[in-house]
């Protein structure tokens, strides 16, 4: 599932909308050129809010724990983002792993600010766009948003012990 933004404005709100993930990769001289798996996520996840094991089970799902990967649509990295979204994002770069993870990172909190903290709402946005999920009012019914979503949680419950849902208030929220 690549991530898509398919709408014009980012109506993103929250701490990730108010400051330049440029700035703070520039700012943090401990961010390697080459974000290596574990503690090297862990930092970026938290710069952005957002728990590492979910950010880690998100990186499985979508590439496989690959830096290189590449799909059909385009999607770089780790967190397979498209180029446009990262550059939208403000990561014109975004073939390098780090930058990559970051843009990653920034469109997962962007989208759990906009869907009210929802996990599963904003993990459907991230596979499927923040547009589809919106008409919808739930998690699309696309197999493959579906599936992602599913593996998402099934790795994070590998990873934690907890049920995602239960990780995020009951009800899938932060």
């Amino acid at each position: 599932g690549a991530v898509q933004h398919r709408e014009g404005g980012s109506g993103f709100s929250g701490p990730a909308a108010r400051t330049d993930p440029r700035m703070a990769a520039a700012e943090n001289p401990m961010l390697p050129e080459s974000i290596p798996l574990g503690p090297g996520i862990a930092v970026v996840a938290e710069r952005y809010g957002l728990d590492p094991a979910l950010v880690q089970a998100v990186i499985e799902v979508e590439s496989g724990e690959d830096a290189s990967a590449v799909s059909s649509r385009g999607a770089q990295g780790l967190m397979q983002v498209l180029p446009e979204t990262a550059a939208w994002l403000g990561f014109p770069e975004s073939a390098d792993p780090a930058v990559s993870l970051e843009a990653g990172c920034h469109y997962l909190r962007a989208l759990l600010d906009s869907f009210g903290g929802d996990v599963e709402l904003a993990l459907a946005a991230y596979n499927a766009g923040p547009g589809a999920v919106r008409r919808w009012g739930r998690v699309p019914p696309y197999r493959e948003t579906q599936v992602f979503v599913s593996r998402v949680a099934a790795s994070y419950r590998r990873l934690t012990g907890v049920e995602m849902g239960d990780a995020f208030g009951g009800g899938g929220r932060t």
